[in-house]
């Protein structure tokens, strides 16, 4: 059973970090997220969570509900948060459910606010520049894993 759990998380963590890998170079080449790796990961964590069944069914729809409200921000916003940023987040929930979808949510977005004010100081931009989200998806993710493995974070 151990051993199970640990392939569970691995496979997860592998997945998550293949999606947040590929999309975060199409992000910050083109500013965009290519709908088909979306679908991609999308159907491999469903795959995944049948198999293993880690998340509660609830746990599942609050992390995605994270990222359909993140969805909903981007419609009101007129896409001053990326739609694409939020078809991952939703993403994410599969694979993480509710608390771990909003500690990563929290976790990319600090960091993303740091970055954006060093960018702002650092190239004097103004504050309408683009930033992509995935790449701090994916530190904020690896700072996740990392609080997991090695204490520091009780989720």
């Amino acid at each position: 059973m151990e051993a199970e759990v640990r392939n569970r998380g691995k496979m997860e963590a592998f997945g998550l970090v293949c999606m947040y890998g590929v999309t975060a170079f199409d992000d910050i080449k083109t500013k965009q997220i290519r709908l088909f790796e979306i679908v991609l990961f999308g159907i491999l964590g469903i795959a995944i969570e049948l198999i293993y069944k880690h998340h509660s069914l609830m746990s599942i729809l609050g992390g995605v509900g994270v990222g359909a409200l993140m969805l909903l921000f981007s419609i009101i916003s007129k896409e001053k948060i990326g739609k694409g940023d939020a078809f991952i987040v939703m993403v994410s929930g599969l694979y993480l459910g509710f608390i771990d979808t909003l500690s990563l949510l929290w976790i990319s977005s600090v960091y993303a606010l740091f970055a954006g004010i060093i960018m702002i100081r650092k190239y004097d931009n103004s504050i309408d520049y683009e930033l992509p989200f995935v790449p701090f998806l994916l530190i904020g993710f690896l700072i996740l894993i990392g609080a997991h493995t090695f204490g520091g974070i009780a989720l």
